[in-house]
């Protein structure tokens, strides 16, 4: 990796917004190359265009907005105009100044839906102390300091958005935020006959049967697909290494996935997944996380996420930056932090008429039985 330059610490040197913005690109980059959400091609730009009908425009499952970076603000509210659902109205019958709704004919009030993406600060720093440890030790350097950070901000960002399909929000977000709270997720599928958590038991495994009823419940339920520009649409469960073991034992995957044509595609949405069944692609990391501590044999179970188009949205205040440390002794204490401003949110729907229906359908979570293989 080519070194980036230094801060100018000091001096009326015109150079150093350049310098500051050079190691801006540099460690964004990196973050970004360090993320598992980036890698898999999960995370894309809103482009909008949801409602045309033959769109060129991908549609991502984690949607970027970087508004706030140029507008400022602590929060995104992203809209959501809904279809008209009321009866034509028919032959002589008025229509003018009469209320529609489900069931009844006239004129249909706009069905306006919201969610909000807040933005806060997390930073962390390192480094160290006294001119002769780097004398000592080569290795003590700003590039080194940097990429431990940037490994540090990768694995937050990444946990980031786990915790919102979990909670609603990012774990630093609810901390800091007093309108956003842990909010338990609206969808839920599990394994086998268990009908909670609760009583998912060790017949209750990922397997084949699961995923055809996966593929029957975002039909049912209106999912929007994730959709490439090249046309390709499907569905991503992300799962524990532990539920892909019990899954790949189940001779009807097996016998799916052998000779599977789904690699040849150059998205990694697709082609980088561990195999396909009815639409649903699987990728597998052991972020996935166990119920709570309330739930039986909770550690013995995994929550893997199912992810339509549009299931999160993050907002980007300021992209992360190293920071040299203000009072460093005559330049004997030699530390970095590391800083960004961003959020992660769940995109749970709650319609502008004040009722407190949540309406979500991108996402959800499926709990499975998932033994320890080396128990």
């Amino acid at each position: 990796m080519a070194a980036p330059r230094e801060y100018l610490e000091g001096g009326s040197n015109t150079f150093s917004a350049l310098t500051r913005r050079a190691w801006s690109d540099l460690l964004h980059k990196q973050v970004q190359d360090k993320l598992y959400f980036h890698r898999k091609g999960f995370i894309g730009p809103d482009q909008g265009e949801e409602d045309a009908l033959d769109s060129p425009v991908a549609w991502y499952p984690i949607l970027q907005k970087t508004e706030l970076g140029k507008d400022g603000g602590d929060r995104i509210t992203m809209p959501l105009l809904r279809q008209l659902v009321a009866p034509a109205t028919t032959g002589n019958t008025t229509l003018k100044d009469q209320t529609a709704d489900a069931s009844t004919a006239g004129e249909e009030a706009m069905d306006w839906w919201t969610f909000d993406t807040y933005i806060e600060l997390i930073r962390h720093a390192t480094g160290w102390v006294h001119k002769m440890s780097a004398q000592r030790n080569k290795f003590h350097t700003k590039e080194q300091a940097a990429s431990l950070l940037a490994d540090w901000l990768a694995q937050q960002m990444d946990d980031s958005i786990f915790n919102s399909f979990y909670n609603r929000y990012s774990a630093h977000i609810i901390t800091e935020i007093s309108g956003a709270s842990t909010t338990t997720h609206p969808n839920f599928i599990y394994g086998g006959d268990a009908d909670s958590e609760d009583a998912v038991d060790a017949a209750d495994v990922l397997n084949a049967a699961v995923l055809e009823r996966i593929a029957v419940y975002v039909e049912e339920n209106n999912f929007n697909p994730i959709r490439l520009s090249g046309g390709e649409e499907g569905f991503v469960l992300i799962v524990h290494p532990r539920q892909l073991h019990t899954l790949r034992a189940d001779q009807r995957w097996i016998d799916a996935n052998q000779h599977a044509g789904h690699r040849d595609m150059d998205n990694p949405i697709f082609s980088g997944s561990e195999g396909m069944w009815a639409g649903i692609y699987i990728h597998s990391t052991n972020k996935v996380a166990s119920p709570g501590a309330g739930v039986v044999e909770n550690t013995a179970k995994r929550r893997a996420v199912l992810m339509g188009a549009h299931s999160i949205a993050r907002a980007i205040g300021q992209r992360p930056q190293i920071i040299k440390r203000d009072d460093t002794d005559y330049g004997r204490i030699n530390n970095w932090a590391i800083d960004v401003i961003f959020g992660d949110s769940r995109a749970d729907w709650t319609s502008d008429d004040g009722n407190s229906t949540v309406s979500n359908q991108s996402s959800a979570i499926v709990t499975t039985y998932a033994p320890d293989v080396n128990a």
